[in-house]
């Protein structure tokens, strides 16, 4: 059987889709991506195949040579330039039919943010499964409705037909028990739980040393960069008990960062997954990904979330009781201080973590979601 991929060219997005692409390709079946060549090295060694598209499919890429100005400010870009690159994008997504449409693909999998991937899907009619890097999203859920009507802006909401598309198979990289409103969502969707697996990452960081210490992993992702924040991480936990591992992103320059303490290692990029097995406390921007990667290692957690889903998330790790959440604009080394201290004493915490990291685990999402897979191939052949 033969698998493609659309996916946002994004590590959050397409992190979790590559565990499962390496466990299809371990059983025999035939693998594509089509993605920009950011990517090309993960695929790689998933065993995958590749097809690289343009880099104007990678938003990122779009911007910085559209709107550079947007990259420049570390926000997010404004709701109408994030409609003119999805517009592009859908518009150049035709470039690609003829190629797509040789491949005679059995299923395709696509996230609902890669709305090129979706046009090619919709266009092709091909048989299709979602795979939800975040919270799935139902226009029924009351919850989740709630939360848009009181945060998101009128031209936000324009946008959220992405988030409701419900195919025969859905796939949700998160636990039933994380998603809100979970009773709303029926039998096509599958709340599989985070698919983690060696991504093969080697690292220059000193993993030896975080096992002597306390560990405090610190990231806001890959994209966002923040001096002032890394600067109250420099007065919170400077010359403390902490070893501290500061990933500050490809877009900051270390060497502009003042006064570094002497306990903390900074990087551009750190291995998440290595450097979680060895952590006490994570501070995450909240990107789903993050915090189930946090969970899968029991790793209590203090989010501080920066935008898109990242509020949802941030808020459903407090009501479950496994860390506690900062508002941006409330960062203070003194907040930082005394959350960090909170969430790593804990015993509620600690036993929380404990009982989702087991449920998590006991679920085995990469052989779940591969057989998912592989039943809906099976299912189309016979039609």
């Amino acid at each position: 059987m033969k698998y493609l991929f659309f996916m946002m060219p994004a590590f959050g997005h397409m992190n979790p889709t590559l565990t499962v692409a390496e466990e299809l390709v371990r059983r025999g079946e035939e693998v594509v991506y089509y993605i920009t060549d950011d990517f090309t090295d993960s695929v790689k060694k998933a065993g995958a195949e590749i097809r690289v598209i343009d880099p104007i499919f990678n938003p990122l890429h779009y911007f910085q040579k559209k709107h550079p100005e947007v990259l420049q400010s570390f926000t997010k870009p404004p709701i109408h330039l994030m409609t003119q690159y999805m517009n592009e994008a859908r518009l150049r997504a035709h470039e690609l039919i003829d190629q797509v449409k040789s491949e005679k693909a059995d299923v395709a999998i696509y996230d609902p943010m890669c709305v090129w991937g979706k046009e090619m899907i919709y266009t092709l009619d091909l048989p299709a499964a979602t795979f939800y890097s975040s919270f799935a999203f139902h226009k029924e859920a009351p919850t989740l409705q709630k939360w848009v009507e009181q945060h998101l802006h009128p031209e936000e909401k324009q946008i959220l037909h992405l988030f409701t598309v419900a195919e025969k198979l859905n796939i949700v990289s998160n636990p039933k028990q994380f998603q809100y409103d979970a009773e709303f969502f029926d039998h096509r969707y599958a709340f599989v739980g985070p698919l983690i697996s060696d991504r093969h990452v080697t690292t220059d960081l000193p993993l030896d040393r975080l096992n002597s210490q306390p560990t405090l992993f610190i990231s806001l992702g890959t994209i966002l960069s923040n001096a002032e924040f890394y600067q109250n991480c420099f007065e919170a936990f400077g010359d403390t008990h902490w070893q501290v591992i500061l990933n500050v992103g490809p877009r900051t320059r270390t060497e502009e960062l003042d006064s570094i303490p002497k306990n903390f290692i900074i990087r551009p990029f750190v291995p998440q997954l290595e450097v979680l097995k060895h952590t006490d406390v994570f501070i995450s921007h909240g990107g789903m990904n993050s915090i189930m990667e946090a969970l899968w290692f029991g790793v209590p957690t203090v989010a501080i979330p920066q935008s898109s889903d990242q509020p949802l998330v941030a808020e459903r790790l407090t009501q479950l009781g496994l860390g506690e959440s900062i508002q941006p604009d409330q960062v203070t080394p003194e907040q930082l201080r005394e959350s960090v201290d909170r969430v790593s004493q804990s015993e509620t915490v600690r036993v929380n973590l404990q009982a989702m990291s087991h449920s998590m685990r006991k679920a085995n999402p990469v052989q779940q979601t591969a057989d998912l897979l592989q039943s809906l191939a099976k299912q189309q052949a016979v039609v």
